[in-house]
């Protein structure tokens, strides 16, 4: 996202760091601007008008705006054993497993610890085709291979590419079943 700001030259400094805090680029181009109370804005932009009284809802606004452009990445930083960091996108992960207090997510390679809490992602991936499965999985469906029946109501699900299989225990099952429609 850009934004323009038309502003005296020292708040125009306080709003610089604003933004560059929530990743929001500034760009004279910019068809949207942040504009002070005062200053004229182009003709064919759209402003947002602040004076001292407002600069805080202005700044809560700024923060609304950076996290639904959060919400939408697709992708996730984890460390595998080496200590390395990298960037894995969610479709390439297969499962995330909660062990103890760590979270993991698998890969076909490798399982990389990542910082959020199991129940923070499975908020945040409902609507990306992961399914809570048991108290300790989070499952990615479309890399379910097969779905086998097994005792007490659970069901086994076998992945594709790896040799793992993740339990769907008795307290996700409707939720389960609901989720691909059966």
């Amino acid at each position: 996202m850009e934004i323009d700001l038309i502003c005296c030259e020292n708040i125009r400094r306080v709003l610089e760091e604003l933004l560059n805090n929530r990743k929001i680029k500034i760009s004279k181009d910019a068809k949207v601007c942040i504009v002070e109370k005062g200053f004229d804005i182009e003709e064919g932009k759209i402003g947002i008008y602040f004076d001292m009284t407002t600069i805080n809802v202005l700044i809560d606004y700024l923060d609304q705006i950076s996290i639904s452009k959060e919400e939408f990445k697709n992708i996730i930083t984890g460390r595998c054993e080496e200590d390395n960091l990298k960037v894995l996108t969610y479709d390439n992960i297969y499962y995330f497993e909660a062990m103890g207090n760590d979270v993991f997510g698998r890969t076909k390679d490798k399982k990389y610890k990542v910082k959020e809490k199991l129940y923070e992602l499975e908020e945040k991936l409902e609507s990306k085709g992961f399914i809570r499965v048991s108290k300790c999985f989070i499952v990615n469906i479309v890399k379910v291979d097969r779905i086998i029946s097994w005792f007490n109501s659970r069901l086994i699900l076998k992945m594709i590419d790896i040799d793992e299989e993740v339990y769907v225990t008795r307290k996700y099952l409707n939720d389960f079943k609901k989720f691909l429609g059966v």
